[in-house]
């Protein structure tokens, strides 16, 4: 029998996760593939997606690409350089339930294989182990206090000083001193490369911790990737192992941590829900800090390891996988190999090339001082919608790095437009196009007639739209993503890039401290008067309020009167932030609302939410709040973040609007050169 020519690539080359993922599937595909270098594969199968942008068509051309699904979809949504590839993967290769699902969702091809790990490098030992006694000894870990394990790498590579969101090292900080503070008897132990972060943080506060590595300020790569054999003694002398992380593919460390059967605690992430007990699975650091300290006094967590083991035994091994690959690679191969190419921006400070490529022409119009860039929108001065603050927000930011922007003109010198939804004249862009050919990316918020409960026959306009000019298409959030697939339309190369704001005028400095001895200051703002932005709330809120305890203050327009509640008129945005800042919560119970403004306007204020869980909210807010699924859990949820107000406060995480500009900036130049 044939066997499939197989070209496995994707590590990074640096000994990490990508590398083992490399490693691990060659181990499950040994003796059912014949591995070759790339021109002689019929099947290219990568652990990764990024290496595949570097390739030259001639290694793609006729090749059938399969690729794993390394990281959540939703978040690789937000990368503009992922969807080059997108269109070239014939089948994604999901390694979660999680990932499985949100592919369906955005319609990628794909089929489930699940992750694996090397039980032979991790299992359990002996608590008398000679290794784990020596390494306790080395290092001068203390065996009389509840163990805490992280081995994420959590630091930013580009600056060490800085938190990788992603990895949560803000949450682990915080769960951190919140356990010191009420008296836990904790000890972390940290490893691995790039924890320069937490370390920092914990030293200042004093939560103790041992860093098992070498201590130094510059990248550590080289020095701190322990070998898989220290990784296990130090899973096996843990009492918990804690995830952290905000998005994630796996992370291999639930399946190294289960394997050795080690106490598991994680934020919905990856594997998680496929490998844990729900028991193990916290929404809050307040909640991980409330199962930490049943653990320390009860030991509940460890009734669910063996099941965690069983599951990575049953699942989660090389052999029980490699059947899924000879199911895969027959797929790919019963069909015509298509033709295809990736096409993808240099970065600033690519070498030219020889030819006029895709490469070459967005290098051309890669100089700010040089590039001009058409907006689409009706512009109104503030106080207006959110979305209209945004455009401002976003014109002022491409100015200040040196673009031209002309808005709502149609002229051969703009290199390339950017429609926002069908908030412009559309008559006259339309009559325009008849004429001349032109560059566009497209602005879709909405689901309009979501968020107004009526207007469907404007979301069609906006497909429509999208359709005929769209090069790219930016979304505000993933929740709008999937509304809009749910109405049967794929957007033009999606990218979901979410609001920010002026940050010369919505920020948090000056802003009132809070004081638990005062009253709590609620706050709630809407330009539009639509009840679904959340007036009836607001009115049954203002019904069972205890105001003894609490000030509430309405700014803007709304669909209901008031009796206690203090109402501001809608006002300029610079007042706006000054109201923002002399207040402690934000409230938001508007529903549908794909990216609201006004929740990031507060965010940026330094405002904790208390959010409806609906809409865009969750994505937005984060850690930096909580939610509410219905009326009657708002009082209690205001309490609990009136009760570690500061510990929301400091997980508040948004995206700079430098940072948002530069996303857009990327996705006009390459719609420029294309």
């Amino acid at each position: 029998m044939t066997i499939p020519k197989v070209c496995l690539t994707g590590g990074d080359g640096i000994g990490w996760a990508l590398d083992e993922d490399v490693r691990l599937t060659r181990k499950a595909l040994e003796g059912r593939v014949e591995f070759t270098a790339v021109e002689a594969c019929e099947v290219l199968h990568s652990v990764w997606w990024e290496p595949l942008l570097s390739l030259a068509p001639a290694d793609l051309s006729a090749k059938r690409i399969a690729c794993h699904m390394s990281g959540e979809p939703f978040r690789y949504l937000g990368l503009p350089r992922h969807r080059h590839v997108v269109s070239a993967v014939d089948c994604w290769i999901t390694q979660t339930t999680q990932a499985t699902r949100q592919c369906a969702a955005i319609g990628l091809p794909h089929t489930y294989i699940p992750y694996t790990t090397d039980v032979e490098s991790f299992y359990r030992l002996p608590v008398a182990d000679e290794g784990i006694q020596a390494l306790l000894r080395e290092w001068k870990i203390p065996e009389k206090r509840y163990l805490i394990g992280s081995f994420h790498r959590d630091s930013a590579g580009f600056d060490l000083s800085i938190p990788k969101k992603v990895k949560g090292p803000d949450i682990l900080a915080e769960i951190a001193l919140a356990l010191h503070r009420r008296g836990c008897p904790v000890h972390f132990v940290l490893a691995g490369p790039r924890r320069h972060w937490i370390r920092r943080r914990l030293d200042q506060w004093k939560v103790p911790y041992t860093f098992v590595g070498e201590t130094t300020t510059d990248d550590d790569y080289s020095k701190n990737m322990l070998p898989r054999k220290t990784l296990n003694l130090l899973y096996n002398l843990l009492d918990l192992y804690l995830v952290t992380s905000r998005s994630e593919g796996g992370p291999r460390s639930l399946m190294e941590a289960a394997s050795t059967r080690c106490k598991i605690l994680s934020t919905p992430v990856g594997l998680a829900d496929d490998l844990l007990d729900p028991a193990c699975i916290y929404a809050s650091p307040i909640e991980a800090v409330s199962l930490i300290e049943q653990d320390i006094a009860d030991n509940r967590l460890a009734g669910t390891v063996r099941a965690h083991y069983d599951r990575v035994m049953t699942h989660h091994r090389p052999e029980t996988i490699g059947p899924l690959f000879d199911d895969l690679y027959k797929s790919l191969l019963a069909k015509p190999a298509p033709r295809k190419c990736i096409e993808a921006a240099p970065t600033p400070d690519a070498r030219p090339v020889s030819t006029p490529t895709f490469v070459q022409r967005v290098r051309s119009v890669w100089r700010d001082d040089r590039f001009k860039v058409g907006l689409w929108h009706k512009f109104f001065a503030p106080p207006y919608g959110g979305g209209n603050q945004f455009m401002l927000a976003l014109r002022n930011a491409l100015r200040s790095r040196g673009i031209t922007v002309v808005e709502n003109q149609l002229r051969e010198d703009v290199d390339v437009y950017l429609l926002n939804s069908i908030h412009f004249d559309v008559e006259r862009f339309l009559a325009f196009t008849q004429r001349h050919r032109l560059r566009a990316v497209h602005r879709i918020d909405g689901p309009i007639h979501l968020i107004r409960g009526f207007d469907r026959e404007k979301d069609e306009l906006c497909f429509e739209l999208n359709k005929r000019f769209a090069m790219a298409t930016v979304l505000q959030s993933t929740w709008t993503y999937l509304r809009i697939a749910e109405m049967s339309y794929h957007p033009v190369k999606p990218v979901i890039i979410r609001n920010a704001v002026d940050p010369s005028v919505f920020h948090p400095h000056g802003r009132v401290p809070f004081d638990p001895g005062r009253k709590t200051r609620l706050i709630a703002t809407s330009w539009s008067n639509n009840a679904r932005k959340g007036g009836p709330i607001y009115k049954w809120l203002e019904e069972r309020l205890d105001w003894d305890r609490f000030e509430f203050t309405f700014v803007g327009n709304v669909s209901v009167p008031f009796s206690r509640i203090k109402t501001i008129p809608a006002v300029p945005s610079e007042e706006l932030a000054g109201i923002l800042r002399q207040h402690d919560i934000y409230i938001t119970a508007s529903q549908n609302d794909p990216c609201s403004n006004a929740v990031i306007e507060a965010l940026a204020c330094g405002l904790p939410v208390l959010y409806r869980n609906d809409g865009g909210h969750p994505e937005l807010v984060g850690y930096g709040g909580l939610p509410f699924a219905d009326q009657e859990e708002i009082l209690p949820q205001l309490d609990r973040i009136a009760a570690d107000y500061e510990m929301f406060q400091r997980l508040i995480s948004l995206p700079t609007m430098d940072e948002v500009a530069g996303a857009y900036l990327t996705l006009l130049k390459e719609a420029a050169a294309s």
